[in-house]
C-alpha cells in the first residue's frame, strides 16, 4: 500500500543519511498528520490503545518490559502501577482517521468527532490518569496539544535509550545482546560486560546517535572479528565473546543467496493492495516488505511481519525442513532451465569445473583437496543420471550450515 511504501522509504531515507537515531526515535512515537512515520506506525488495530502502544515502546526505545505492572506494581523492579498508567496516559488523545491515515493526537479534545475528555482509566482505582513520567512529573496541562513528542523527548534523553540500542546492535552482529534478551533489562538480568555496554553507549550519545559510527565501532573491533572455529578452551563458552558465535541467515539474505547461487530469479507476487501483479523480474527478497509481498518461503524462514516486536532469534523449525526437502527454492531453482546449472551442463563443463564453480559461487572458497577427491569419487560410483546427482551435489551444498549460516 502507499502507507507501507512511505513508511519504508522513510526508514530507508533516515538511514541511507545517517539522520541521528534520536531524532529517528522522536519522529516515529511523535508521529501525526499525514507524515511517513504516522502512516505505518499505528496501522495494526491491535497496537491502537494506550496500554499496549506504551510497553511497546518502551520495550524497544529503552530496552525494559514493564507489561507487569499493568495490574499492580512489579513484584520484583522498581516499575509501579502508577507509573505504568502515567506513560500509557501520554496515548490517550491518540486517534487515527483510517481512511486518510490521518494520526491526531489531542488529549481534552481539540479536532472534530474527538470528545472533550480524552483520558485514559486507571482500571484498579477507576480514575482518569494524567499523563506522567517516571519520577511522577505530570504534562502540564498548556503541553496537551502534542503529548506523546513531549514523551519522545523525554524518552530520546534518557539514559536508557542509549544502552538499550546499543545493545538491541550489538546482537544483530553476534548473535545476543550485552544483556539479553535484548528488551529484558532488569536487576536480576544484569548485562555480561557492564563496562563495556557504558563505554558504547556514551560514545553513541556523545557521537550525536550516530548508528553508522557505533556500527563501524563494532564491526572494526577485535572481537567482532574473531573466527567461529572454537579451540577446547572456549567451545563451551556462550556469553565472553571468546569466538563468534554462528547465526542463521535472515530469510530474506538467505533466498536472496540461494537465488544469486542457482541463476534462476525468484517471482514475487504483490500484493492486490500493492498494485498486483508480478514484481519486475531480478527484484530482491531484501527489497520486499512483508504487508506488499506474499512469501511462504520466507514466512516460514522467520522474516518479521512488523507487528509485533521480535523474541529472540529464529530456530530451525518444520517448516523450514520441509522448504528444504521438497520446496520449489531449494529444488526447482537448482536445475531451472537458464539457471547455473542448467548453462554449465549445455556448456558440456566436466564434474570438476562445475564442482569449483558451485563451491566458490556458494562458499566463497574452492574445495579443498580432500573434498574435491571425495566427491568427484562419489559422482564417479553414482548411476543414476548426471544431471540429478549434479542437482543433489549442489543441494547439499546449499543445506550445509557453512552456506545458511553467518559464522
Amino acid at each position: 500500500t502507499k502507507a507501507t511504501r512511505a513508511y519504508q522509504n522513510w526508514i530507508t531515507n533516515s538511514i541511507a543519511t545517517n539522520k541521528p537515531y534520536d531524532q529517528v526515535a522522536r519522529e516515529r512515537i511523535g508521529a501525526q498528520g499525514y507524515s511517513a512515520p504516522a502512516r505505518n506506525f499505528y496501522y495494526i488495530s491491535e497496537l491502537t490503545t494506550p496500554d499496549v502502544l506504551m510497553p511497546e515502546l518502551i520495550r524497544l526505545f529503552m530496552g525494559r518490559r514493564i507489561e507487569c505492572a499493568q495490574c499492580h506494581s512489579h513484584p520484583f523492579e522498581a516499575w509501579s502501577h502508577n507509573q505504568y498508567w502515567g506513560l500509557a496516559a501520554f496515548f490517550a488523545g491518540y486517534t487515527e482517521v483510517r481512511e486518510s491515515t490521518l494520526i491526531v493526537d489531542v488529549l481534552g479534545g481539540g479536532h472534530v468527532d474527538q470528545p472533550r475528555d480524552m483520558m485514559v482509566m486507571n482500571p484498579r482505582t477507576k480514575e482518569k490518569v494524567e499523563p506522567a513520567f517516571l519520577d511522577g512529573t505530570k504534562l502540564p496541562p498548556s503541553e496537551w496539544m502534542d503529548p506523546r513528542m513531549h514523551l519522545a523527548k523525554w524518552l530520546t534523553s534518557h539514559p536508557y535509550f542509549a544502552e538499550a540500542t546499543v545493545n538491541r546492535l550489538w546482537s544483530f552482529f553476534f548473535g545476543r545482546g550485552i544483556v539479553e534478551p535484548v528488551d529484558d533489562f532488569r536487576s536480576t538480568n544484569p548485562p555480561t560486560h557492564p563496562e563495556l555496554l557504558r563505554a558504547l553507549a556514551k560514545d553513541f550519545k556523545d557521537s550525536g546517535y550516530d548508528l553508522k559510527r557505533l556500527m563501524r565501532t563494532i564491526v572494526q573491533s577485535r572481537t567482532y572479528q574473531l573466527s567461529a572455529t572454537p579451540n577446547a578452551s572456549n567451545k563451551e563458552d556462550k556469553i565472553d565473546y571468546s569466538h563468534a558465535l554462528a547465526r542463521p541467515l535472515e530469510a530474506a539474505v538467505l533466498l536472496d543467496a540461494i537465488t544469486s547461487v542457482t541463476g534462476v530469479p525468484e517471482k514475487f507476487e504483490l500484493h492486490p493492495l500493492a498494485g498486483g501483479g508480478d514484481a519486475p523480474l531480478g527484484t530482491r527478497a531484501m527489497q520486499m516488505i512483508a504487508d506488499i509481498c506474499p512469501s511462504q518461503f520466507m514466512d516460514d524462514f522467520g522474516r518479521s511481519t512488523r507487528r509485533a516486536l521480535p523474541a529472540g532469534s529464529p530456530q530451525p523449525n518444520l517448516l523450514e525442513a520441509l522448504h528444504m526437502m521438497a520446496g520449489p527454492a531449494y529444488n526447482a531453482k537448482i536445475s531451472g532451465e537458464g539457471g547455473r546449472l542448467d548453462g554449465l551442463l549445455r556448456k558440456k563443463a566436466t564434474d570438476d569445473q562445475i564442482l569449483e564453480e558451485f563451491y566458490i559461487a556458494t562458499l566463497m572458497r574452492p574445495p579443498t583437496t580432500e573434498e574435491k577427491s571425495g566427491l568427484l569419487k562419489f559422482l564417479d560410483q553414482r548411476s543414476s543420471r548426471r544431471e540429478e546427482t549434479l542437482a543433489g551435489l549442489v543441494w547439499a551444498i546449499l543445506n550445509s550450515r557453512e552456506f545458511a549460516y553467518n559464522h
